[in-house]
Order: C-alpha cells, then structure tokens, then sequence
C-alpha cells in the first residue's frame, strides 16, 4: 500500500513537472516568434531567402498555435536565420584588443600568459574564423539530412544553397547551415 502511494506521489510530481515545461517552452517559442516579427518587418535583401524565411515563420506559427511549441522555437529560428542571411555578407565584428594590465614577468609574451599557446581561433582574423566554421556547419547539415532522412523539401534546398555558397560568401552558407540544422532539429523533435 505504501509503495503504490508513493508511486501516485512520483506519478503527480511527474505530471506537475511536465506541465511546467509546456509553460517554459511555450514561453520560448512565444519570445523567439515575437523576436521574429520585428527582424521581418525590416527586413531586405535577397528575394530568395525573403521567401524562405516568410514561409518557414508562417510555419513557426501554425506550429505556435497547433501548441507544438518546441517546433514553433526552432523554426522560428530557422527564419531569423534566413532573415540575418538575406541583406548580404554578414559583418564580421573586429575584436578590440584591451590592454592587458601588468602582473609580472611574463605576461606580455606574444603566445600568451607564460608562454602557453592561444587557444583554436584567439588571435585569428574573424574572417578566417568564419571561413573555417562554414565548411564544418555546412557538412554537419549535409550529415544530419542524410542520417535523420529529413523529408522536408526546404531543408534539402537550403543545405544545397549553403554548398553552393560556401566558396564564395561563408558567412550565408554558415547561416543557411545553421537554419537548416534548425528545422532538421523542429521536425525530428529533439
């Protein structure tokens, strides 16, 4: 009798917690589709990913409003993705370099405090690091298509584009990847 209590009591806390998650995700899907509206009313630029972009925040949407807030998220995502990619060549911030305050001996040597190396990426030219993070989002996209067999015809088309671009303009290619991965991840679930 008493293991069957506890196990109401388990089942009850269970169902409280579950309950609280629609809440938080139904929050999160409400502010990224809220944060979608003001990127799409400005927005210019290729027509292409306009239309992309438009047809996946429709999709974001319908799937807010049919409470499949988890997928609303990630698609509304996905077009704010393809709403950062349509203006152009994203602009890579510069970093400025802060004076570091003297503390000793050796803290002013060229590969770091005590002579240890950098780490992958500090010190690099933000334009070589973008060159180098689009192939992997891009291979990434083209291997998750490939192994979760995604069936959604956009989700193809924008891993197409992204290979396509990667040559040229790596920075589109690495947004178009990454809103790719976004709605792999709306229609799997997870």
């Amino acid at each position: 009798m008493k293991s069957m209590f506890v196990g109401v009591l388990v089942l009850a806390a269970g169902l409280s917690l579950a309950q609280a998650t629609d809440y938080r995700q139904a929050a999160k899907a409400a502010a990224a589709l809220a944060r979608l509206e003001t990127v799409a009313q400005g927005a210019t630029g290729e027509e292409k990913l306009l239309a992309w972009a438009k047809e996946v925040q429709a999709r974001a949407e319908k799937s807010y409003e049919a409470k499949n807030y988890f997928k609303a998220a990630r698609e509304a995502q996905a077009a704010l993705l393809l709403f950062r990619a349509a203006p152009g060549e994203p602009q890579v911030r510069a970093r400025v370099e802060r004076p570091v305050p003297h503390r000793g001996l050796g803290m002013h040597h060229p590969y770091g405090p005590r002579g240890h190396a950098l780490p992958p990426g500090k010190g690099q030219d933000p334009g070589a690091r973008l060159a180098q993070r689009a192939p992997v989002a891009v291979d990434r996209a083209e291997k998750e298509l490939a192994y979760y067999r995604a069936q959604d015809n956009l989700v193809k088309d924008l891993v197409a584009e992204a290979k396509n671009r990667l040559s040229k303009e790596p920075g589109r290619a690495l947004l178009l990847a990454r809103a790719a991965l976004a709605l792999i991840s709306a229609e799997r679930g997870f």
